[in-house]
């Protein structure tokens, strides 16, 4: 589950791919939309969905780009009219344009020019099909992997688990270090009591010599 945003634009992103991933992006868009607003629908703490949640309308205004531009291509759609249903019961209608949400700042804060989450999307497009895009994204590494704006909530546990591991890795280091220090104090108290009752016994005798 992916939405490709190659550039901070929703009409110029569905021009960049590809029939392929064009085709699937509609598809793609009424799934996260139903993970968003339906309950109980599934992948509702997929990043793909987690990085659109109060952005639904711009989300809406994202499927209807590709949509057009899939029709722009000679194919048929039925996914505009799903999208725009499907956010209308949730009580978004009508879907504005992508310049009048970003008018009302209702766009995602990640979906401006130069963004890591929008450089990774090229990355991956690269990856995916270094022919096409390769030339498109010149600059594009395609082993940067997806920049997510989002963490799921397993994402985020796991590294609650990990800090919380490395905080008592670090107490029982500082433990050892504390008990090492102790017992060399322990040694050094331990030698200098030897050493003054040697020089002690050594002063008694040479005084009994006498």
């Amino acid at each position: 589950m992916q939405t490709f945003l190659p550039y901070a634009d929703f009409a110029r992103s569905a021009e960049a791919l590809d029939d392929k991933r064009l085709g699937k992006q509609r598809v793609e868009v009424i799934q996260i939309v139903r993970a968003l607003t339906v309950p109980g629908y599934a992948w509702k703490t997929h990043p793909a969905v987690l990085m659109w949640q109060g952005h639904e309308e711009a989300l809406g205004r994202y499927g209807l780009a590709m949509c057009e531009a899939w029709v722009g291509r000679g194919f048929g759609d039925t996914c505009a009219g799903t999208i725009t249903e499907d956010l209308a019961t949730f009580g978004i209608a009508p879907i504005r344009s992508e310049e009048a949400l970003r008018e009302v700042d209702a766009m995602p804060p990640w979906d401006v020019d130069g963004d890591p989450v929008l450089e990774s999307h090229r990355s991956a497009l690269v990856r995916k099909d270094p022919e096409l895009y390769g030339p498109m994204f010149p600059d594009a590494d395609p082993a940067v992997p997806y920049v997510w704006p989002v963490r799921s909530a397993s994402v985020i546990e796991a590294e609650q688990r990990k800090a919380a591991n490395a905080v008592k890795r670090e107490e029982r280091r500082l433990a050892k270090l504390v008990e090492e220090a102790e017992l060399a104090r322990r040694r050094r108290s331990a030698a200098a009591k030897r050493g003054a009752k040697t020089r002690a016994e050594k002063k008694r005798a040479e005084q009994q010599g006498v």
